[in-house]
């Protein structure tokens, strides 16, 4: 997957809870690597390593939570904790300022045909921090927080996804809406794939993948259902009725 895809899909997302007191401006203080990982339910390529480095002058103590996640048809995203099927060590660790922390994530569960998707969390407990007051201001109390998420998707090696677009619609402000359909049993990658848009008079105009929504996860499980909306923008040399194909990477 291209750097480009890993920062346009959706379900690795950097979060940042603050709670203060007055006015103050939080860094990014935490990194983790890699983003997405795609890992067998056996065998030598069921586990993988992540790095969890701090950035920030002080130590981080550092979380690692674990969710089984659902992806509906608009492609948000639904999470249940999982502490089974994925299993990580150190769960929790302090890491020093400017060092890193390397993650073990292992695949327990069973060997199943279809895929299965999970969100792993780096979550920073929670710091307080104490500001500078300013002039004729008092200083503020500041507890800050970061957590991100990351991306696990388990599937067999000989998975394979197979992808057809089984409607096409166009919406009042101009958007197409395809109705795609995973009909095999491996992940679809939507950032890694060729999406195409042919009028009726056969004329061919390729969208994209970056620029179209598909919801909060961009990946499509082996039987699923997804929507994926091209903005008017990217649609405006292909008018009237469309057919399209979305030709996998």
């Amino acid at each position: 997957m291209t750097r480009r895809a890993f920062a346009t899909l959706m379900a690795a997302t950097a979060l940042t809870t603050v709670v203060m007191t007055g006015t103050a401006t939080p860094t990014k203080a935490m990194d983790v690597s890699p983003m997405v990982s795609k890992i067998t339910p056996s065998g030598g390529g069921s586990s993988y390593r992540m790095t969890v480095r701090n950035d920030s002058a002080t130590p981080a103590t550092v979380e690692i939570e674990t969710y089984r996640m659902q992806v509906d048809e608009t492609g948000a995203r639904s999470l249940v904790e999982e502490d089974k099927d994925i299993a990580v060590f150190p769960v929790q660790s302090v890491i020093p300022p400017n060092r890193e922390q390397v993650i073990q994530v292992r695949y327990t569960g069973d060997a199943a045909e279809e895929g299965r998707m999970y969100l792993v969390r780096a979550a920073q407990l929670p710091i307080n921090m104490q500001t500078t007051p300013s002039e004729g201001g008092a200083g503020a109390d500041v507890q800050v927080a970061f957590t991100i998420n990351t991306y696990v998707f388990v599937a067999p090696p000989r998975a394979r996804a197979e992808i057809e677009v089984t409607a096409v619609s166009r919406a009042p402000n101009g958007d197409v809406i395809l109705t795609a359909r995973n009909s095999g049993t491996g992940f679809a990658y939507i950032r890694e794939s060729r999406i195409i848009l042919k009028t009726a008079d056969g004329q061919s105009h390729e969208v994209p993948a970056a620029d179209v929504d598909v919801g909060q996860v961009s990946v499509i499980a082996g039987g699923a259902m997804r929507q994926v909306k091209i903005p008017a923008a990217l649609a405006a040399s292909a008018s009237g009725d469309l057919t399209a194909s979305i030709v996998l990477l």
